[in-house]
């Protein structure tokens, strides 16, 4: 199986509705590569993970307690530690541990059957070191109070004009032969991403978590709300000469449930000047998460490279 991870513990299929705390669900061998994204529900007290559109796993969670509630929002993994030991509490240990916002993170933990942590997002122990194995930083990570929709779609630009064709050719050309970011120490190419802010009118483009480039944009018909929108590279399309995207549909309540044109559309109403489109060409990759949102990218939202991309005001 993908990630090295042992035959045995994949569990028979069932609904998500039938988990019971510390079940879950991992099948790797239905999408064995491409982008990985973690969905976690905190209604449902679920995480949902995707690779190349497809979902691989299910799996049952606990998230922060009230008082240490788990921040919602758009994030990425920051760092990952295969055994990290808490400072703040009692040095804790923290099994598979993959940091998304502070000491906020992903790891192997307990699991009663309801959010019981000081905010972090306990898994079962082989779905932890399962998950461990497939993510990169870099990886998006969505924590909504509901369920979101995810869903496919195919573009030829998204994060540009269609009518600027020769900018298309230019992105197209770079991204067509890159892979995924590896987890790395030191210095080296590393995860991009980027989020757009209605509120500021800027792009910014973030490299490991720390902000790239910044410029002003347009936006057609500003008075109107762009939403929230999330989408993942998955890869470049060399026949239709198209890029395929993941599509979340921010807390929709339903898994399936994403509306395609709406997506679209609100793409197709910004307009990004050439010379940041330059720099994106040169750093866009499959597993580049790109964000789009109606709040403003203030610094209170960053310490350090704890940049959130793109967090739900209800949970700050």
């Amino acid at each position: 199986m993908a990630g090295a991870v042992p035959a045995a513990i994949a569990q028979t299929a069932q609904p998500d509705t039938s988990l019971k705390a510390g079940e879950w669900v991992w099948y790797p061998e239905r999408s064995l590569y491409g982008p990985v994204a973690v969905v976690v529900s905190l209604s449902d007290q679920l995480a949902f993970v995707y690779r190349n559109g497809v979902r691989i796993g299910t799996t049952t969670i606990s998230s922060g307690r009230k008082g240490f509630e788990t921040p919602t929002g758009v994030f990425t993994i920051l760092r990952k530690e295969k055994m990290h030991h808490s400072k703040k509490y009692n040095n804790a240990p923290m099994p598979d541990s993959e940091f998304f916002f502070g000491g906020a993170a992903l790891h192997a933990g307990g699991l009663p059957g309801y959010p019981s942590s000081h905010g972090c997002v306990h898994l079962p122990s082989p779905f932890a070191a399962a998950l461990f194995a497939v993510t990169h930083n870099g990886t998006p990570v969505i924590v909504t109070n509901e369920r979101s929709g995810v869903g496919s779609l195919s573009h030829a630009g998204l994060v540009m004009s269609q009518s600027d064709l020769k900018q298309i050719e230019r992105l197209t050309g770079h991204v067509a032969g890159k892979t995924l970011p590896v987890d790395r120490k030191g210095k080296g190419q590393g995860s991009f991403s980027l989020l757009v802010s209605g509120a500021d009118r800027q792009v910014y483009g973030l490299k490991d978590g720390v902000i790239l480039l910044q410029s002003p944009i347009s936006i057609a018909q500003p008075n109107r709300p762009l939403g929230s929108h999330v989408y993942i590279l998955q890869g470049f399309d060399a026949g239709r000469k198209e890029f395929d995207w993941l599509a979340v549909g921010m807390g929709s309540g339903n898994e399936s449930d994403v509306k395609q044109q709406k997506e679209l559309a609100a793409t197709t109403r910004l307009t990004i000047p050439p010379d940041a489109y330059a720099q994106i060409a040169q750093n866009l990759h499959p597993g580049s998460a790109f964000m789009l949102t109606d709040l403003p990218a203030h610094p209170e939202t960053r310490t350090g490279t704890d940049f959130v991309i793109m967090r739900d005001r209800k949970g700050a």
